[in-house]
């Protein structure tokens, strides 16, 4: 039998009961469900839709939905890495890899104008830091509108560069002063090792937002299909 929208409604009330809170992993599990709750209420009519859905919920085992809400959620993962591959490719042959080329040899021809011989990492690490307020207050915006899609939400995994970038600085300031000290060869090349990596974390403040228009495009497409925002 066909369900009625109704029926489909309150399929997907059901199984937002079970902790499925994002519309589009609704929908997604929805697609696996619905077919499964009609071939049950073919099977036996005297079933009622609650009963139907209990039945099926029975059949994905003691995970339920859950493996379904993971592989949904790992597909959108791969698609973001992979829109972010795609953007770090334009990137690097656009003029903004020779901006940030710019602002680095800057501070690397000036790094011995701060009162510690190694206070540049603090340097970049304050630009840094600037630069990722500024890209999460405009994020957050888009986020308060997008937040029940997890096509967009999981866009924030990528400000876990903030913390990488955090320890990388603190491992280059502890491993220079004592290098300095000691005068090994990491004073002569740690220095232009870190810039170059540091770099590399600057570049990801450029394309980190071509990776959210991207996915924020991906999440109006749904909108339009389901209706909800």
């Amino acid at each position: 039998m066909k369900l009625s929208k109704a029926q489909i409604k309150q399929l997907r009330d059901l199984i937002s009961y079970k902790g499925h809170v994002y519309i589009d992993v609704q929908y997604e599990i929805l697609d696996h469900v619905a077919c499964k709750v009609e071939a049950f209420l073919e099977e036996k009519p005297s079933l009622s839709l609650d009963q139907a859905f209990r039945e099926v919920f029975a059949s994905f085992g003691h995970k339920g939905f859950n493996e379904l809400d993971a592989s949904y959620q790992k597909m959108i993962a791969k698609r973001h890495w992979r829109y972010f591959w795609e953007e770090l490719k334009l990137f690097l042959f656009s003029f903004k890899a020779l901006l940030v080329f710019g602002v680095f040899t800057l501070f690397y021809n000036l790094r011995f104008a701060f009162e510690s011989t190694n206070g540049w990492i603090g340097g970049l690490l304050m630009l840094f830091i600037c630069f990722v307020v500024l890209l999460a207050g405009i994020h957050w915006k888009k986020f308060k509108k997008y937040r029940k899609y997890a096509s967009f939400n999981t866009t924030g995994n990528f400000f876990a560069i903030v913390s990488f970038v955090y320890q990388l600085c603190s491992f280059s300031y502890i491993m220079l002063n004592n290098s300095l000290k000691n005068e090994t060869i990491w004073s002569n090349y740690g220095v232009l090792a870190i810039t170059g990596v540091l770099m590399l974390m600057y570049c990801c403040l450029f394309i980190l937002p071509k990776v959210f228009e991207r996915s924020q495009g991906d999440t109006e497409a749904l909108i339009q299909v389901y209706g909800e925002s």
